[in-house]
């Protein structure tokens, strides 16, 4: 039940739950089985949804308190400034989980980064990053078009 439950959270859209031989007087209106109301009334798009639930994290990439707060509370991109280490062992593209300082994770995206390239990356400036790299470094971690947050703000 608990599974039915989240997929209709999950779904953003009206959903009743009931029993198939009840499923057309649903369909018709009749108050046979349980309506959810969608939570909110934005919709998440559908790669959202689809990282959030269908995906697992290839790896973990742990950040300090500033960037869980932009990350979670502003909606901000992951930048290298913000990351204090890597777990696992991920390619650019995978889906990575962000974790806080507490291990818990915030936050799902994919990566613009293999893991190995990450610890010469952290606590540094995309600035400094494409001064001294090259301008191809000067990118997040994780964009924010690429991340969804998974914890309560």
């Amino acid at each position: 039940m608990i599974t039915k439950v989240e997929a209709a959270r999950i779904a953003g859209i009206p959903v009743v739950l009931t029993n198939a031989a009840s499923a057309a007087r649903a369909v018709t209106g009749e108050p046979v089985g349980t309506l959810f109301h969608p939570v909110d009334d934005r919709r998440r798009p559908t790669r959202h949804l689809w990282l959030a639930h269908a995906t697992t994290g290839q790896g973990r990439v742990l950040l300090d308190p500033g960037a869980v707060e932009a990350v979670v509370e502003r909606g901000k991109s992951l930048l290298p400034a913000g990351v204090t280490g890597v777990e696992g062992d991920f390619a650019a593209g995978d889906p990575v989980d962000l974790c806080g300082a507490d291990g818990r994770v915030v936050a799902r995206g994919l990566a613009n980064y293999d893991a190995s390239e990450i610890p010469d990356l952290m606590g540094r400036s995309t600035r400094w990053l494409a001064r001294e790299l090259g301008p191809e470094y000067e990118r997040e971690i994780i964009h924010r078009d690429h991340l969804v947050v998974l914890t309560d703000r």
